[in-house]
Formats: structure tokens, C-alpha cells, sequence
């Protein structure tokens, strides 16, 4: 007889347990069986153990499946039980893999659909892929029959199929034509060892008596929900000959297998019930919608005789409501099967929080701040305390080390540390070399991008294997830059990628790689030899750097071909372990076990099955894959931390603070569409059937009943793109509506007990309230804002040495005031500085391109004095090409020669302008500037300009911008106020003019500009340099770009100014751009532009009058 113990807390079963073993000890030698869903459950039973007896030993843990299989074969004698390894999952994907793929099945007519299936792939090796994605899919199938239909089982066995015909299987012809082939293929693969779950239970059932030696002398069954009938039959049987013990979490105290949801009662009302019949069906809303297959289960259990023995809390002793905190209200709701929404009251507090967030990241953010509130309140609380789930880890592992792994050690000294473990996590995700190792399988089907190449050479075991650091990987990415290797191994790679008879090597690795060790060998200059461009940019101890580079470029060449030869499953083993110890190395080998774990297991699956047939690498991949997506429950799991970890069944441990996050419309209760060849879903629900849904409605209502103090839920309800509301999930609407109908919540309307995050974490809403953020970071870039906007704010302090300023520098500065000041004072590079690799060639020419060339080409017309312009030119275009900065396209050489053609026509306007002959003057110009502050600062402004007799000459192949108009004018003002040096001595310049040349491109024609004579040139220098001081000290609304607007603007409004602040037209607008975003994160007001940005809109405005009509090329 089993013996039940149903409790609504897990604490009690575990007292029961304890007091079971003092009052019946088992023999001191004799095992303590222990029967567990899973390791997590595992883990909190050996943690409560070990703390209620100071110690925990001889115990044997083991998963229900597992342990009733092993003691059938064991009761029923293993001569009369086939191997059911031959039967797992695992093992069962082969042996239909081979079936599906033999003579026998592809010949036959009745397997036509599933072979059809598979064999719709064109290439071979893709075949086997899907064919083994299918028999995947069908032993897991098979797997389900087995445990929930052994009835099919049998029938099958038999050659019949009236079995699914009496369970009313819905008779189409596709139907039955599923039948048979499902049937048949069971047959095939009982032909030669038939296995019917029902008869060996039977068998076992039948030698209990004669092998009751061979039980445990007792059996604890712990924390399980759900169970299938034919599991619970032989238990029930093994109850007459030892002691079986259920400890069940049973969240309510009275009977409630018969109650119903609201929605299914409804559906009786015009069924003339009587008002009796009625009221019966008021019950816990909570409890009928959230626990349908705790219900399930309970129903199953009453089909045998137990002894119940009842550990629910004591009702009658608990508090006063007013007492009770919310959470242990709805608890005794639930445990008293009663309905508060039947005598309404008003019960607040923080016993369960409701946030509403925008995004994952700050559902983390507001559980972070959230939870150290809740522990500066409570000093017992420590981090093993507090679970929190998510419906899936994975989606929020990165937001959890970002918010968790980091902010702590950044905390104030009050406030208490948080530290956090992730349980549940896939090795794929988790583990940057199961990841590697994955895309190195892929190799065969990859295009070798750099990126790719790059990525692999990142990872930490790759970096350890061939002795690299960072500073190895930046050099390395500088030469592939400068190489141009953009993808491909070499020209037969990007043939057969392309599907070409023959492509060119350019942007290959075998092309880059080769340029590099011979430019290493050559010179010490680049060169051009056999029409390839050498590089020079590997020089002394660096060949040994080169060299790793070709050795692991090498190996990955190597292992694409041998990858891509089908084997055998023993040589793929033998391989798969060769591949890891030639790409990877670790000082704790753990984490390599992994792979090799994996390795082993798919050596032990093929050879149990006895597939010895050749397996393509999608196959070895498929199977890896599967096996790294698994989440591993025992890792991480309840380690003294905060335990972060997925929804998992019957795993309903208490703590004192639970969390659900991911609470969202759609994505909890999860769902999982059956496949349109499951027999199961052709037919109707039977008692004990587990469904994907049902579970996660439970694991709500466990979740709802095993927190102690509080109870924290999550979900995303407003839209991080618009703002638009978005409805939370049904289980929390459920509460949601029962908190408001029952206890006065307002959580609909203005929603007033939802506790409601701002978008941003910098928002000053997150620094107010009962449940304010703790962190500074965020707090104080908040707080930099207002300051950044008033003129006022406190300066930097500038040094009082005699400055020496070039008028180059100073447009650098008005360009972008924002960016220097950052730079310059505050050592602050926002601009991401390290070498970013382009997987694709180019197939077009930017126009920064085109003007780095003309740049180019004019600077080697410049260079001497009879210049052969087109032998110039030749040999750049030459170089360039073969550099890789060309795109390998036949019109390329149409676009350069237009490009030669536009620098002819300009060098021939510098030429008659007398260029050839035109001398460098250097100019100079003190002065002394005195700040709003008193300070007094000398300042010494120095310039080189171009003259030619009485002109000087400021030239650019672009189209003229604002920086080119102030270059002008400062050029004019310093010929004017500024000295030269003649025989050792300062003296004036004298009558010079300033004309600009430059290359519109728009319009492909050359813009001249005649700065001449500027009143007051003295003024306006000592005015610019003065900005340029007052820039020094803090960020100024002084730019260009700015000034040039507020030129064009009949009425520079703050319209305008916002329309201006977004403005796409601009290069980079300054609501993009990183430093003006650093400063001013919103569009500041129209007062935070200084009045001294007058004087560079008068600078500009000088130039413009100066502009001459256009001249035709």
C-alpha cells in the first residue's frame, strides 16, 4: 500500500521524511532510496538533509524513468528484459536512421510520404541530414507511445491497429495512412528483440513475490506532479512488498479533483442546474485555472488504495487577516479552497510586487534594485534566500552578468553585495568554446570571412593553444586590413562558393597571406613583384606572429577537407577528438571535457545501435548540436547565491523570495506545436497526458505557494519601440484579476499597484520612491545632464603657460567642440578605436575613396617638377589595385580614369596659378587674452601658408565645407595680423591675398574664392582664440555646422534648433553623435548656445561673400 503524504509546503514532507527514518531506521549498511525529478530537487533534499541531521550520507538519488526501468529488469530477471538502451531516445534516432535509409523502407510503398520527405534534398550528404532530423523527431515519438500509449505498443507488436480506432482517432485517410507506417516501422524495429513496456511490468509485477529481496527496503518518491498511469500501476504494485512513501506537494487541503474552471462552469449554465449544483461550482478561481494537472494527478492516485497522512498548515491557528501579509492570504486562499472575491476587502502591500518594464535588460535592472531594498530591510536575508525564474535563461543571462556580475562590487559600502549563479544554461550559449567549436564544424560550408576567422582566434582555449594575446589579435587584424583579405581560402574556394569555373584570388587569405611573408622577405618598403603588391609590414620578432597566423590558417584548411569526407562513426570519433586537442587547450580542462564528453557519448549511441554506416558531417553536427542545447540543471543550481534559473517541472523548492520574470503575453505558458504526424494529437487527451502548457501553469501555482516572504512577478508591458501597451501573461492576469476582485488592488486602471519602470535607468522616476535604484553610475550621468545645459556649470581650470596654437588645430576645434574637449581634458575616446574587419570586397567606391585618390594622385603631381601625369597615374592606379582598395570590377578602371581626369583639370588651375613655384611662409601672431574669470593667458598662433608673389593659396578636392571657409579666413587673418620671420627678425607680411580653390563634386566643377582685405583682423583672432580657451574649460554649442544653420535661418528658433539637433542631411546628426549624445543626451534649450557663436557665424559669412561664380572645367 502506497503511503501518501499530501502538505502544502515542502518543508513538511521533508520533517515527515525525517521523522520516517527516526522512527523506522533502516539497517546502517542499507541505502536511503530517494526518488527525484531532477538534480535541482536533488540538491535541496541533500542541502535540507545535511542541515536537519548535520550530515547526509548513504542516499541513492534517482530520476522516476530511470529507477522504475532498472527495477523491472531487475525484479523480472534481465534475461527476460531486452536492453532498453536499444529503445532510449539516443539510441533509437540510429537504428530508424539506418531503417529509413535501407533498401527495405525506401521500397516500400507505404513509407513513400516519409521517404519523399528526406529524399527532396538534392545533395546526398543533405539527405542524411534530414533523414536523421526525421528519425530524431520519431524516436522521441516513440519514446512518448512507450510511456502514455503502451496500448499502440502492443497493438503494433501485434500487426493491429483497432487499439487507436477505439481511442477515436479521427479516420482520415491521412491518418491512416500514418498509422501504418508508424506501425510498420515499430515492427521493423521489434523484429529482432520485441519490446512491450506493458508485458515487462506485467513480467515484473508477476516475480515480485519470488523477488522481493531485490526492492529497497524502502522507497520515498519526492516532489512529484505527474506520472504516467503504467508507472503508477507497477508502483502501486511494489507497495505490496516494501515500504513506498509519496511526498506530495499538494497546495490545497481539501479535495479538488472535481473542481472546475469558471470557463468550463459557464458552459453548464443553461443546462438548468439547480442553484445548489451552482454554488458548487464557486471555488478558488487561482487553484482551478493554474492547477489542471496537479488535478490530473490526484485523480490518478485516487484509483488506489493509500494511507493519507495530511501535513497542511493549521488553519484555524493563523493570524488575523489584518495581520496576514497578501501573499500567505492567497496561499490560504488556495489551501482552504476559498474565493475572496466572494466578501471583498481591501488588503495591500509588498508581499507581491507587480513590475511592469519595457525590456528584459530593465526587468533585471528593477529586480537588482528591488531585491537590495528588500535585503537593507531584513538583515537575515542572505542571496541562497531568493530564486528567480524566467520561462527560458537564456534570454536573459547576458542582462543578468551585465546587472548582477558587475554592479555589486560598485555598490556603496551600505548597501549589501549580491552575487548570482545562472542554472539551466545550454553549453552552446555558456560556453565560449562549445560556441567555437560548433562554427568550426561548419567550416566546409563557410566562406572563411575574416571576421569569422578572427572570432574563432578570440576564444580563450584558441588564445591559450597558440600562446596569443589581445595585442597579437589587434597587429593580426591590422595586417588582414592592410592586406585587404575580406573571405575566401584562395581562387578555387571562391569559384566553387560563387558556382564560377574560376574566380580571381584577390581578397583571399592564400592572396593576403602571401603578400605579407613576402613583403616580410623582401624590403622594407612595399613593392610591387610578378603584379602582386608586397607588404612590409611585418618586421623582426613579428614572422614568429606571421607564422602562427599560417599554421592556423593551414590547420583550419586541412580540417575543411577532412571535415568534408563522410566516415564511419568510430573514425569521426577518433577525428572529432584530433580536431579539439589541435585547436584547443586549457590549464583546467573542464570545459574541454564537455566536447569530449560529448564526443564519447556519440560513440557510445552509434555503437549500441550498430549503425556502421558512412555519416556526413550535417549529420555530426545535428547530434552535437542537440546534445549542447540541453541545459544542464545540476551546474549552478542553489550554490549560496542569488540562483538565477529556467521554469523547470517539479522542481518547486522553497525559498523566501521567489521571482518570475519573463511574464509576457505569448511567450509564458509556453506552447509547443505538435508534429503533424503525432498520433497522440490525433486523439483525445487522455488522464496522465503531459502537456508543455499544463506544466507551466503549475509551475505558476508552485511558484505562487513555495515563497515565503515575498513574491516578485515581471513582465514587459509597454513596447520598447513606441511606448504601446502589451498585455501581460494569462496566469498573471489571472492573479492580477483576483487581486483586484479580492483584496482592492488597482492594477487595470490608472494601475496604481503595479509598480511601473521608466524606460531609461537614468530616469529621475528611478531614483524616487519606495524602491529606488541604487545605482550611482546611472545616477550620475543622469545628473550631468542639467549640468552640461548651464552656462554656469563649474569650468575646468586651464593651465597659465603661453599657449602655442596652429590655426589647424583651432578648426579642428571648432569642427567639433564637443569631441576635442572630451579628448583633450577629459581623456575620453567614445569612438570604438579598434580595427573592424569588412567580410565583404568592395563592389563600389565610397566617395571617401574617390577623394583619398584624388588625394593621391594630386600629391604625386605636387611632387616634382616635370611631371608625366598619366605614367603618375598608372602606377597609382597599379598600386591601388593591387593593394585591394580597388573593387575587382571591370568599370573600375572607368571610374578611376574619370577621377584622373578631374585631377588634371585641377592641377592644371594650381598650375596657372603659378603652384610650381609657390614658397611656405610661416606666420605667427602673440597675443594675450584675458578670460571672464581675470585669468590672463598668452597665446602664440601660429600658420604655414602657401604663397605665390602677393597670393596665398588654400586648396582641397572637395566640395567646400565650413572648416575649409574658416581655414580661409583665419589663413587672411593671420596674414594680416600675424609676422614672418626674414634673416632672424619678425617682420609684416604686407598685401596678401587668400584664394581658395576647390572640387565640387556635386556638380564636378572647381569653386574659387577671394578672401581679400578683413577690417580688424586683430579683433577677430583674439575673439576665436578666446572661444577657444573658454572650449578648454568646459564642452561649448560653438560647431560649424551649427553656426553655418544659424546663417541659413531667417529666424533661428527652438524649432529649429531640434529640427537641426536630428537633422539626417548632417554626416552624422548630432542626436547620433557620441560626443554631443555624452554632453547633451536630450536636444538642450536654444539658450545653452553661447552668444559668442556669433563671431564664428560672421567668419563664415565673410567667406561666402568672397565666392566667385563657378569656372568650367
Amino acid at each position: 500500500m502506497i503511503y501518501l503524504y499530501p502538505a502544502n509546503k515542502m518543508e513538511h514532507l521533508l520533517q515527515l521524511y525525517l521523522k520516517i527514518q527516526q522512527l523506522e531506521p533502516l539497517p546502517i549498511f542499507e541505502k536511503e532510496t530517494l526518488v527525484v525529478q531532477n538534480a535541482g530537487m536533488q540538491h535541496w533534499l541533500s542541502m535540507s538533509l545535511a542541515n536537519s541531521r548535520k550530515i547526509s550520507f548513504n542516499f541513492s538519488y534517482a530520476l522516476p524513468a530511470q529507477f522504475l526501468w532498472k527495477l523491472a529488469r531487475t525484479v523480472a530477471g534481465e534475461e527476460n528484459v531486452p536492453d532498453e538502451t536499444l529503445f532510449s531516445r539516443e539510441v533509437l534516432s540510429w537504428r530508424i536512421l539506418a531503417l529509413l535509409m535501407s533498401d527495405e523502407v525506401i521500397n516500400d510503398e507505404d513509407f513513400d510520404q516519409v521517404t519523399q520527405f528526406w529524399r527532396g534534398e538534392n545533395v546526398e550528404r543533405l539527405q542524411q541530414q534530414r533523414c536523421y532530423q526525421l528519425a530524431c523527431q520519431l524516436a522521441d515519438l516513440f519514446e512518448q507511445y512507450l510511456i502514455y500509449r503502451p496500448k499502440w505498443i502492443a497493438a503494433w507488436n501485434k500487426g493491429d491497429l483497432s487499439c487507436q480506432q477505439d481511442e477515436q482517432i479521427s479516420l482520415t485517410d491521412a491518418n491512416q495512412q500514418l498509422m501504418r507506417w508508424q506501425a510498420k516501422l515499430w515492427r521493423l524495429l521489434t523484429r529482432e528483440v520485441t519490446y512491450d513496456p506493458q508485458v515487462i511490468i506485467k513480467h515484473a509485477i508477476a516475480n515480485l513475490g519470488q523477488n522481493s529481496d531485490k526492492l529497497p527496503k524502502r522507497i520515498a518518491f519526492f516532489g512529484i506532479n505527474a506520472m504516467a498511469p503504467m508507472w503508477l500501476d507497477f508502483i502501486n504494485a511494489i507497495s505490496e512488498h516494501c515500504q513506498v512513501h509519496f511526498f506530495h506537494l499538494n497546495p490545497c487541503a481539501d479535495y479538488w479533483g472535481d473542481i472546475q474552471t469558471e470557463k468550463h462552469a459557464f458552459k453548464h449554465i443553461d443546462q438548468w442546474l439547480s442553484q445548489d449544483e451552482l454554488s458548487a461550482l464557486s471555488t478558488n478561481p487561482l487553484l482551478a485555472n493554474l492547477g489542471q494537472q496537479g488535478k490530473e494527478f490526484l485523480s490518478l492516485l485516487q484509483n488506489y488504495s493509500t494511507i493519507n497522512i495530511d501535513a497542511f498548515d493549521d488553519v484555524e491557528e493563523t493570524k488575523d487577516i489584518a495581520e496576514q501579509s497578501v501573499l500567505s492570504l492567497i496561499q490560504r486562499d488556495i489551501l482552504t479552497l476559498t474565493d475572496a472575491r466572494q466578501q471583498q476587502q481591501t488588503v495591500k502591500d509588498h508581499s507581491i510586487t507587480i513590475t511592469r518594464a519595457h525590456s528584459a535588460m530593465r526587468e533585471i535592472q528593477g529586480l537588482h534594485d528591488w531585491l537590495l531594498h528588500q535585503f537593507n530591510q531584513d538583515p537575515s536575508l542572505t542571496p541562497k534566500d531568493v530564486l528567480v525564474m524566467c520561462p527560458e535563461v537564456e534570454h536573459y543571462a547576458p542582462y543578468v552578468n551585465a546587472v548582477f556580475a558587475r554592479g555589486w562590487q560598485e555598490l556603496s559600502d551600505d548597501v549589501p553585495p549580491l552575487p548570482c549563479s545562472i542554472a539551466d544554461r545550454v553549453s552552446k550559449n555558456a560556453e565560449p568554446v562549445v560556441a567555437a567549436f560548433i562554427d568550426l564544424l561548419r567550416l566546409p560550408d563557410s566562406r572563411f570571412q575574416v571576421s569569422q576567422i578572427l572570432g574563432f582566434l578570440r576564444v580563450e582555449q584558441v588564445k591559450t593553444k597558440f600562446e596569443l594575446d589581445d595585442d597579437d589579435l589587434e597587429k593580426i587584424a591590422q595586417w588582414l586590413e592592410i592586406a585587404c583579405v575580406h573571405w575566401g581560402r584562395d581562387s578555387q574556394h571562391k569559384a566553387d562558393v560563387l558556382n564560377l569555373t574560376q574566380a580571381s584570388e584577390s581578397f583571399t587569405w592564400q592572396q593576403g597571406l602571401a603578400r605579407l611573408v613576402r613583403g616580410f622577405a623582401y624590403q622594407d618598403e612595399d613593392v610591387i613583384w610578378h603584379e602582386q603588391l608586397l607588404l612590409s609590414n611585418v618586421e623582426g620578432s613579428e614572422a614568429l606572429l606571421l607564422g602562427k597566423l599560417m599554421l592556423i590558417v593551414s590547420l583550419l584548411e586541412q580540417h575543411t577537407k577532412q571535415l568534408s569526407q563522410a566516415k564511419p562513426a568510430q573514425l569521426w570519433v577518433s577525428y572529432l577528438h584530433q580536431f579539439v586537442d589541435d585547436f584547443f587547450l586549457e590549464q583546467d580542462s573542464q570545459k574541454l571535457l564537455i566536447l569530449k564528453d560529448a564526443i564519447n557519448l556519440f560513440a557510445d549511441y552509434t555503437d549500441a545501435a550498430g549503425y556502421d554506416a558512412l555519416i556526413s558531417l550535417g549529420v555530426v553536427q545535428h547530434f552535437l548540436n542537440n546534445h549542447f542545447s540541453v541545459p544542464d540543471p545540476g551546474r549552478q543550481f542553489m550554490i549560496g547565491q542569488v540562483t538565477f534559473c529556467s521554469m523547470v517541472p517539479m522542481r518547486s523548492i522553497p525559498f523566501k523570495i521567489i521571482a518570475v520574470l519573463g511574464l509576457n503575453d505569448g511567450q509564458f505558458p509556453r506552447q509547443r506545436q505538435p508534429l503533424s504526424y503525432d498520433l497522440m494529437a490525433q486523439t483525445p487527451f487522455m488522464l496522465g497526458d503531459r502537456s508543455r502548457r499544463g506544466d507551466d501553469r503549475y509551475m505558476f501555482l508552485e511558484a505562487l505557494v513555495s515563497a515565503r516572504q515575498a513574491l516578485y512577478l515581471s513582465y514587459q508591458g509597454n513596447s520598447l519601440k513606441n511606448n504601446a501597451v502589451q498585455q501581460p501573461s494569462i496566469v498573471l492576469k489571472e492573479l492580477m484579476d483576483y487581486l483586484a476582485h479580492g483584496y482592492g488592488w488597482d492594477v487595470f486602471d490608472s494601475a496604481d499597484d503595479i509598480r511601473k519602470l521608466p524606460m531609461q535607468p537614468f530616469s529621475v522616476e528611478n531614483y524616487q520612491g519606495e524602491f529606488a535604484s541604487f545605482d550611482k553610475n546611472w545616477l550620475a550621468l543622469g545628473m550631468e545632464q542639467p549640468k552640461a545645459q548651464d552656462s554656469k556649470a563649474q569650468n575646468l581650470p586651464i593651465s597659465t603657460d603661453t599657449l602655442s596654437l596652429d590655426i589647424t588645430e583651432l578648426v579642428r576645434f571648432f569642427d567639433h567642440p564637443a569631441k576635442y574637449f572630451a579628448r583633450h581634458h577629459l581623456n575620453l575616446y567614445l569612438t570604438d578605436n579598434n580595427t573592424v574587419l569588412d567580410d565583404v570586397e568592395p563592389f563600389a567606391v565610397s566617395r571617401l575613396d574617390a577623394y583619398q585618390y584624388r588625394e593621391l594622385l594630386l600629391d604625386a603631381y605636387l611632387s616634382g617638377e616635370a611631371v608625366d601625369t598619366d605614367a603618375v597615374a598608372q602606377q597609382l592606379y597599379q598600386q591601388q589595385k593591387l593593394s585591394g582598395r580597388l573593387p575587382d570590377l571591370p568599370t573600375t578602371r572607368l571610374e578611376v580614369n574619370q577621377w584622373q581626369q578631374d585631377v588634371d583639370d585641377f592641377y592644371q588651375m594650381l598650375q596657372s596659378l603659378g603652384i610650381d613655384q609657390a614658397s611656405d611662409l610661416a606666420l605667427e601672431y602673440q597675443t594675450q587674452i584675458t578670460l571672464q574669470d581675470g585669468q590672463t593667458i598668452s597665446v602664440q598662433l601660429t600658420g604655414t601658408a602657401q604663397v605665390i608673389d602677393k597670393l596665398c593659396v588654400v586648396y582641397r578636392q572637395s566640395e567646400p565645407k565650413a572648416k575649409d571657409m574658416l581655414l580661409m579666413v583665419l589663413s587672411q587673418l593671420l596674414l594680416q595680423a600675424g609676422q614672418t620671420s626674414h634673416h632672424g627678425e619678425l617682420c609684416n607680411i604686407g598685401e596678401v591675398t587668400t584664394k581658395g580653390i576647390y572640387f565640387n563634386t556635386k556638380s564636378q566643377r572647381i569653386d574659387s574664392f577671394d578672401c581679400q582685405h578683413i577690417p580688424e583682423p586683430n579683433a577677430l583672432l583674439d575673439g576665436l582664440i578666446e572661444i577657444f580657451l573658454l572650449g578648454q574649460q568646459q564642452a561649448l554649442l560653438v560647431n560649424l555646422a551649427l553656426a553655418e544653420r544659424i546663417n541659413k535661418a531667417k529666424e533661428f528658433t527652438q524649432q529649429v534648433f531640434e529640427e537641426f539637433w536630428c537633422d539626417s542631411n548632417l554626416f552624422k546628426p548630432f542626436s547620433e553623435d557620441e560626443y554631443m549624445q555624452y554632453v547633451w543626451p536630450e536636444t538642450p534649450l536654444i539658450e545653452a548656445i553661447p552668444e559668442q557663436i556669433q563671431l564664428v557665424c560672421d567668419c563664415l559669412s565673410l567667406a561666402a561673400k568672397q565666392r566667385k561664380a563657378r569656372g568650367k572645367k
